[in-house]
Formats: structure tokens, C-alpha cells, sequence
């Protein structure tokens, strides 16, 4: 496990204990219950950005309030890496019969909303082509690659529903 799946891990567990004895009195692992988990997340949703910190000399540290985006929302992937973290963690506890209960047995990730993407015009994507140059190699690779993609509608990966063969 690298060391930034580690900082990952101990981060969000430390913001989750700080929120369990600040806002829920629960110093236990086993008095944690599904409602808490969502409640927690619900309060994730609501705060801004660097409002909550794990540990007061980090506040003291780094400035969080200077920072541009503080107080702003915390973002659905942030959130969900937050449960993700969780979940890895509660796994632990009850593969281990550590915990009787997993709260994040029913917890699911937040659904990202999907942004349309935007169309290229016709003359965008002729200017495109004849950008490439054709005398080299990888270029006319590109320039082939890049015609079959929008004559076609293919997607780099996406040739097959099966997961394990998209792994471009």
C-alpha cells in the first residue's frame, strides 16, 4: 500500500473521530451506526471546504481560511472517497470480528451527476486534421486513430460492455 492511500486513510479517519466526539459524544468503533455514517456524510455535504480540521495545529499550520476555496462545497468525488475510506476501514473491523455490525454495509456512494460534452463543429475538427503532419509517423497514426474515433463514435475502451478489456 502506498503512502498516499495511508495519509488517505488516516486523514479521513481523523476528520470521522473528531466528527463521532464533537458531534455524537461516540468514542467506540461499535457505537457507530449506519445513521451515524450518513449523518456524517450529510455534514460533509453541508460544511465548506477546510472548515473542519483534524487536528488544531493544522488550522494554526496552514491557514486554511486564505486558501481561495475555502467554505466552498466539498465535492461528490471527495465524499466519496471519504466513504470509500470508511468502508475499507469498517471492513477491517468486522473481517476481523472486531465489530459485530458493519455500518457501511449498506452505504453507497454518492452518484456523480455527468456533464454533457460538447461537440465539435465541422470546421474544428477539419482545422484539427490538417494539423496534423503526415510525414511522420506517429502523426499519421494519430491523424487514422483520430478519424476512426468520430467516423465511428468509438471510444478509446469502450469496445466491449466486458470490464476487463478496458484497460486503455
Amino acid at each position: 500500500m502506498s503512502q498516499k492511500t495511508l495519509a488517505s486513510y488516516e486523514q479521513t479517519l481523523r476528520l470521522f473521530i473528531k466528527y463521532l466526539q464533537d458531534e455524537c459524544s461516540i468514542t467506540k468503533t461499535e457505537q457507530v451506526k449506519e445513521q451515524t455514517v450518513l449523518d456524517y456524510v450529510k455534514s460533509i455535504k453541508e460544511r465548506g471546504k477546510y472548515t473542519v480540521v483534524a487536528n488544531d495545529n493544522t488550522k494554526r499550520l496552514n491557514n486554511p481560511q486564505n486558501r481561495r476555496d475555502f467554505g466552498r462545497k466539498v465535492s461528490i468525488a471527495t465524499i466519496n472517497n471519504y466513504i470509500r475510506n470508511l468502508r475499507v476501514y469498517f471492513n477491517y473491523m468486522y473481517d476481523n470480528r472486531l465489530i459485530k455490525v458493519n455500518p457501511m454495509r449498506k452505504i453507497k456512494p454518492t452518484r456523480v451527476p455527468r456533464k454533457a460534452k460538447e461537440y465539435i463543429n465541422d470546421k474544428d475538427f477539419n482545422n484539427l486534421l490538417k494539423s496534423f503532419d503526415l510525414s511522420k509517423f506517429h502523426e499519421y497514426r494519430d491523424y487514422i486513430v483520430t478519424q476512426l474515433i468520430f467516423d465511428t463514435g468509438m471510444r478509446v475502451g469502450g469496445m466491449s460492455n466486458d470490464k476487463r478489456c478496458n484497460r486503455y
